[in-house]
């Protein structure tokens, strides 16, 4: 009897043992990036251009808002926002941007039921209730997240690594730019990080605009 009860622990410390090393497999921390074969990445469970805000919502939650945008230059962007989000002890806020090609954009902005103005300068536009509901079945093309707690440079390099690039801008501001990763990490002195996820085949998109904008 005492020869079974000793097996019997041995069994139930080894597995809760493999249990504690096994590591999670997880995506809740924002360094935890995975690039894939096809030039495609996935963070925080969402794999871009192939996951949809229907299943993000099991990550992130349901409380959210979206909004059809009319950027100054004309381009539209349809955006979903969660303002509070907590993972692996970390909060902060999440912006999605859904994918969906010009042609559906124009006809979502003819159907909404109203608009203003931000103080970006953009227009940003209530949707129809009948496009609000085809949102879930969208897929993510680009995330941004804005974490509540600050991140040093010393953090930054031991959790991303170094950058490949740094484009400086005014204010003690800078870009971190990780094209392998598909990120641009916005670095602020006086302000929140802003970290920028892309898939890295489409990172261009991502490192163009700044370039532009050091050259204006």
């Amino acid at each position: 009897m005492m020869y079974k009860l000793w097996v019997a622990l041995f069994v139930l410390l080894f597995v809760v043992g493999c249990e504690q090393q096994t590591p999670p497999t997880e995506q809740i921390y924002p360094w935890q990036i995975t690039r894939l074969p096809d030039g495609s990445s996935r963070v925080f469970g969402i794999q871009f251009n192939h996951t949809t805000l229907e299943s993000a919502r099991a990550v992130l939650g349901t409380r959210y808002d979206e909004g059809l945008f009319e950027n100054p230059d004309g381009s539209l962007s349809l955006e979903i926002y969660f303002n509070e989000v907590t993972l692996g002890g970390l909060s902060g806020k999440f912006i999605l941007l859904l994918d969906a090609p010009p042609s559906q954009l124009q006809a979502i902005k003819q159907r909404a039921t109203g608009s203003k103005r931000m103080e970006s300068g953009a227009r940003r536009y209530r949707m129809a209730p009948a496009d609000r509901e085809q949102l879930g079945s969208m897929a993510i093309s680009a995330l941004s997240y804005i974490p509540y707690t600050n991140l040093d440079e010393e953090m930054i390099r031991q959790r991303f690594g170094l950058p490949d690039d740094i484009i400086p801008l005014e204010e003690g501001k800078r870009h971190w730019l990780y094209p392998d990763k598909g990120l641009d990490l916005l670095l602020d002195d006086d302000g929140k990080e802003l970290l920028q996820y892309v898939a890295p085949r489409d990172f261009e998109r991502v490192r163009q605009p700044l370039l532009r904008q050091i050259d204006s």
